[in-house]
C-alpha cells in the first residue's frame, strides 16, 4: 500500500510512520488535550521526505500542496474559535502524505468522523435526555444555539481523534469518497 504516491518505496515503512504519528497524536489529544508542535513538525517533515524519495521534485510539490489544502480546508475553523490549532497542524501535516485530493477526501472523512464522535461525546458528558432536549429545542429555536454554553461546559473534545480517522480512511481507502 502506498499512502499517496505511485512509487513502491517503502510502503510499509510509510503506513506505519503515517499510523504511528497519528496514534501519538491522538494519545497525547487525550490524555492533554494538546497536539506537541514538535510531534506535528515531524509528521510533516517525514510526509515531505517520503514524497521527495517517491516522487522526487513532484512528489515534493504534491505533499506541499497536500499540506497546504489540508492546513486551507481547516483554518477557518481555527479562526471562528471552533477548533484548536493543533488539530487543524495535525491535519495539514497528515494531508502531506496525501496530496490536495486526498486531503478533501480526508477532510470529509474527518468531518463525518467528528459529527460522529461530537454526538457520542455529548451524550456521554449529558445523558441522553439532555442531549435529546437541547437538539429538539435548538431545531425549534436555531438562533438560540448559537449562544455561548455555560462555562462548566467549556471542556473541549478531543478532535485529534475525528482528524486521524480520517486522514487513516483516506490513506487506506483512496478513492473511497471522490
Amino acid at each position: 500500500m502506498s499512502i499517496a504516491f505511485e512509487g513502491a518505496l517503502w510502503p510499509h515503512a510509510e503506513a506505519l510512520t503515517l499510523a504511528a504519528i497519528l496514534i501519538a497524536a491522538c494519545v497525547t489529544d487525550l490524555r492533554t488535550r494538546r497536539i506537541p508542535n514538535g510531534l506535528v513538525l515531524t509528521g510533516l517533515l517525514a510526509g515531505m521526505s517520503f514524497a521527495l524519495m517517491d516522487g522526487g521534485a513532484g512528489g515534493l510539490l504534491r505533499a506541499t500542496e497536500g499540506a497546504a489544502t489540508g492546513l486551507l480546508i481547516w483554518l477557518p475553523f481555527w479562526l471562528l474559535h471552533m477548533m484548536g490549532g493543533g488539530d487543524v497542524k495535525l491535519f495539514a501535516a497528515g494531508a502531506a502524505w496525501l496530496g490536495p485530493s486526498g486531503a478533501v477526501e480526508a477532510a470529509m472523512l474527518a468531518g463525518l468522523c467528528g459529527g460522529v464522535l461530537s454526538l457520542l461525546y455529548v451524550l456521554n458528558r449529558y445523558g441522553l435526555t439532555h442531549t435529546m432536549f437541547r437538539l429538539a429545542y435548538g431545531m425549534q429555536h436555531p438562533t438560540l444555539l448559537r449562544e455561548a454554553a455555560p462555562a462548566e461546559w467549556n471542556r473541549r473534545m478531543p478532535y485529534a481523534l475525528a482528524m486521524a480517522a480520517g486522514l487513516a480512511g483516506a490513506a487506506y481507502w483512496p478513492g473511497l469518497l471522490l
